[in-house]
């Protein structure tokens, strides 16, 4: 695959209640805001950024590099009819040398969990991944803490690997421990119907 020519424009993703779009630097402010809050420090064991401008470095290196550099995808997630970002999720790792799997990462606001927004907006991106980016394996790492995480990862049906002991750092800079999930195609192609009819529903 030519990833210059086959992703030309950013692909921008319609669900029955999301569009997600792509990312711009007009929308560093919220990711200022957003990633500051304790439950995105805590959900993900990374601090917020400093100030103004190391947001603006993050946000540039880790959401629209991402795409340019065709490394992977990072959406911003928004409601249909309101256009403010209410989350992220996306594809990174990307490898040219191992384009047949990537790391897949995600957040959202805390006044719009529960409501089944991430769920659909996952379904859609690893739809993508695995038709568009063709994808064989998605991994996800998450921290043996964040309880309502795994839940969700467990619900899509992504498989749990085991337990990569003190793989990272938390907020506070010590050795955590990392969970490993993954979904192959194989296991996404037996889960099509299923999601098919959630989306009816």
């Amino acid at each position: 695959m030519n990833r210059k020519t086959a992703f030309s424009k950013f692909p921008e993703i319609r669900t029955k209640h999301l569009i997600l779009q792509q990312p711009t630097m007009k929308d560093v402010e919220w990711y200022f805001e957003h990633f500051s809050r304790h439950e995105m420090v805590w959900g993900g064991g990374e601090p917020g950024p400093k100030n103004m401008a190391v947001a603006r470095e993050e946000f540039r290196e880790y959401l629209v590099d991402l795409y340019r550099k065709r490394r992977g995808f990072r959406w911003i997630i928004t409601l249909k009819g309101e256009g403010q970002p209410i989350g992220t999720l996306g594809f990174y790792k990307w490898a040219p040398s191992a384009g047949y799997q990537a790391e897949m990462g995600y957040d959202l606001a805390k006044e719009h969990w529960g409501k089944g927004i991430m769920t659909e907006a996952m379904m859609a991106v690893i739809d993508f991944g695995f038709e568009r980016m063709e994808l064989n394996r998605i991994e996800v790492y998450i921290m043996p803490r964040n309880k309502r995480s795994i839940k969700m990862i467990k619900n899509l049906g992504f498989k749990r690997e085991g337990l990569l002991r003190q793989r990272f750092f938390d907020e506070f800079g010590n050795f955590a421990d990392d969970l490993l999930f993954s979904m192959l195609r194989s296991d996404w192609e037996g889960l099509r119907a299923d999601w098919k009819e959630k989306r009816r529903s």
